[in-house]
């Protein structure tokens, strides 16, 4: 496996071509599952990268929560919201969740 260090995104990380990591999966997908992410490039550009189960469950849970905070920032705030108590919400949630 010819892969190589490259620092992308302040990261340091073993690089591989989207070629090497097609021909090599299996030992790819060993130093994975032992902790160690893989950045993928096609024709030069990092485009994906390889990561172990949890870390990758982490990077989603982050990724998502960060669009809920966005999504939330961007919808408009009805002014007689802002009227509402902590208890009318969450008696809203739950009955929204019954």
């Amino acid at each position: 496996m010819n892969g190589q260090i490259n620092e992308i995104r302040g990261l340091k990380m073993k690089t591989l071509t989207a070629a090497d990591v097609q021909s090599q999966f299996g030992s790819i997908a060993n130093i994975v599952s032992g902790g160690e992410p893989i950045a993928v490039t096609q024709q030069g550009t990092p485009t994906l990268m390889i990561l172990p189960y949890d870390m990758g469950t982490e990077a989603l849970r982050s990724y998502l929560a960060r669009q809920l905070v966005q999504l939330m920032d961007d919808a408009p705030v009805s002014p007689s919201s802002t009227e509402l108590s902590l208890d009318q919400v969450n008696q809203m949630v739950h009955e929204l969740r019954a």
